[in-house]
Parts: structure tokens; C-alpha cells; sequence
């Protein structure tokens, strides 16, 4: 049942999880010596991420945000949502919206959702979050990991649903 009930409000901003990523994302873990996204800190230097408030047509935004991507030239759009919704309904939205843009990841980071590997919180746990990607960029970089510990690290499996 605890799906069923929105997070509460939170007040965030667009700082907020670009700290989390440079501070968290980015860094290299004391536990595992490796970052939760090896890609992170590249992508926060060249500035190819965008960080944006979550509107109340979240699908609709996503949908919009998906189309940018090719003229924005970005790696990721993060949606951050201060609103209440649930893991549930985030889930669908996000599903609903990859069916619409198959050439596109969107991804989804609830605060319901702890998100541990190997101890340590890959959420940022404040707000829900999506993350949109290009599908094909985001296998490549897949392929690069593969080729490294990055997975067995994590204790994570590299076919696992919540990778595409």
C-alpha cells in the first residue's frame, strides 16, 4: 500500500541536485572507490545537463523535453518534482512516455525508492526526479562499463531491467 501514498513536498531547486551530482554522482565512493556515474563529472564540465522544475504535465514535459535533446546537444534533462506523486504514477508516466519516445530513456528516482547498492544510496532521496537520455548514448556508455568493474563494484547486474 505504501506505493499508493504521494511523497510529501519538498523544496527543492535546480542547485540542490546539481550539488547532489557533483557532491554524491560524481565523486568516487569512500566504500567502493568508484563513482555512482563515471560519467557524471564530464558531463557537469561540459555542461551537457540540464536541471528543470517538474511541471503539473509532467508527460507532457517529459514528451517536450525528449524533442530538445537533438538541438540542446545535452547528455541528460533532469526533471526534479516538488509535488506530491507517487512512485506508482511516476513509474507510469515514465513508462508512457519512453512508448512515445522509444529513442529515449526516461528514468525515474523516487524517494520511496532507497535505491542501496553495496550500502550506499544512488537516490537523492529529497524529491522525485526523472532522467531523460538518449537511448543510444546511454548503451554506449553501458558497453564501456561492461568492459571495467564498474557492475560487479556495485553488485549490480548489467542486464538488469532498470538499465533498458
Amino acid at each position: 500500500m505504501l506505493q499508493d501514498m504521494a511523497s510529501e513536498v519538498a523544496d527543492v531547486s535546480s542547485k540542490d541536485v546539481y550539488d547532489w551530482i557533483g557532491k554524491v554522482v560524481a565523486k568516487k565512493n569512500a566504500k567502493t572507490g568508484k563513482a555512482i556515474c563515471p560519467f557524471a563529472k564530464r558531463t557537469l564540465q561540459e555542461k551537457k545537463i540540464q536541471v528543470v522544475p517538474g511541471k503539473s504535465d509532467l508527460l507532457g514535459q517529459i514528451n517536450h523535453c525528449a524533442g530538445l535533446f537533438g538541438i540542446l546537444n545535452l547528455d541528460i534533462v533532469i526533471i526534479y518534482i516538488n509535488y506530491p506523486i507517487t512512485e506508482r504514477r511516476l513509474s507510469k508516466i515514465c513508462e508512457k512516455s519512453h512508448q512515445s519516445n522509444p529513442d529515449y530513456a526516461i528514468l525515474y528516482d523516487h524517494p520511496d525508492n532507497a535505491g542501496l547498492h553495496q550500502g550506499v544510496s544512488f537516490s537523492f532521496g529529497r524529491c522525485p526526479l526523472v532522467f531523460i537520455q538518449n537511448l543510444k548514448k546511454l548503451k554506449t556508455a553501458q558497453k564501456q562499463l561492461r568492459k571495467t568493474d564498474w557492475y560487479k563494484t556495485w553488485d549490480i547486474e548489467p542486464d538488469d531491467a532498470m538499465f533498458y
